[in-house]
């Protein structure tokens, strides 16, 4: 029951900054994205999205080790780069909504508060492990291979649901549109520059092992990038969300994957168990 009484509360946290966060956008000069005729905005919908990014998030804020300002920055950071830039990022270029500036401030209000409110109720006890002992060369041949990964990932994961997707956005369904492939390269390699540099000081602060990171991190990914806006997108036909969700979950774990074995070497993993081992062992026994 703690548990689910955390993630309610998170939860009410999100719902409550999401309600505050758009009174105070609407209030500023700042152009909302266009409501299309027949859709209104669900509260219902909104406390879904909010539900499902808690849930997405939890795990990899349980595993944050070192101070809870630290904490916070780590998850605000990557919660308002995935999910709000990434979402106006999106909008841009495949929509005709617009909205993008309005979006920015909006995200910004609702994550920083929600990401307050999980540092605050989730962290790890563990030391966390001290950064990768790598030189230049080997931090620089990572982040090149972290960062030209996620283009590559997106495109295989989006061939496979090209042929049920692209129809609707060349219909112009919802205001969706189909740009061209250029600006689409272009794109993924601004969206994977701020995945990377958004999740590597989470990486940095997590003290488990790499088997519960990728699985942790892949669902947070999953929740930031898809779930959270997809779940209230009611403008959208059904099958581009659920196909969308089934493509990001997809191509999230594979992304997170080669992060992880990237930025958390075996070495670090060692480091961790050794300071965890020294903490325990330096405890008066209860005996």
């Amino acid at each position: 029951m703690k548990v689910i009484g955390k993630m309610l509360l998170s939860t009410l946290v999100l719902a409550m900054a999401t309600m505050l966060a758009g009174a105070i956008a609407s209030a500023l000069p700042l152009a909302p994205p266009i409501s299309l005729p027949g859709t209104t905005p669900s509260f219902r919908l909104m406390l879904l999205g909010s539900l499902l990014l808690v849930v997405g998030l939890v795990p990899i804020a349980s595993g944050l080790g070192g101070r809870y300002i630290t904490r916070w920055l780590a998850l605000a950071l990557m919660l308002y780069v995935v999910t709000g830039v990434n979402t106006a990022i999106e909008l841009t270029i495949f929509s005709t909504l617009g909205g993008q500036n309005y979006l920015l401030v909006f995200y910004f209000l609702c994550f920083v508060a929600t990401a307050a409110a999980l540092a605050g109720q989730y962290g790890s006890q563990q030391p966390t492990p001290k950064l990768p002992q790598l030189r230049i060369g080997q931090w620089l041949w990572r982040i090149a291979l972290g960062w030209l990964s996620f283009p590559v990932i997106y495109f295989l994961f989006g061939l496979c649901v090209a042929p049920f997707v692209i129809p609707i956005y060349q219909a112009g369904v919802a205001g969706l549109l189909v740009p061209p492939l250029d600006v689409i390269m272009r794109t993924q390699l601004l969206r994977s520059l701020l995945f990377l540099g958004s999740s590597l000081p989470v990486i940095l602060l997590w003290t488990g092992s790499r088997r519960r990171l990728i699985l942790a991190l892949g669902w947070a990914h999953t929740a930031m990038v898809g779930l959270y806006g997809l779940s209230q997108a009611s403008f959208m036909p059904p099958v581009l969300r659920v196909l969308h969700s089934l493509e990001i979950t997809a191509d999230s774990f594979v992304y997170v994957l080669i992060l992880v074995y990237l930025f958390f070497p075996r070495e670090r993993i060692g480091a961790a168990s050794t300071v965890l081992g020294t903490t325990v062992s330096s405890t008066p026994s209860a005996a």
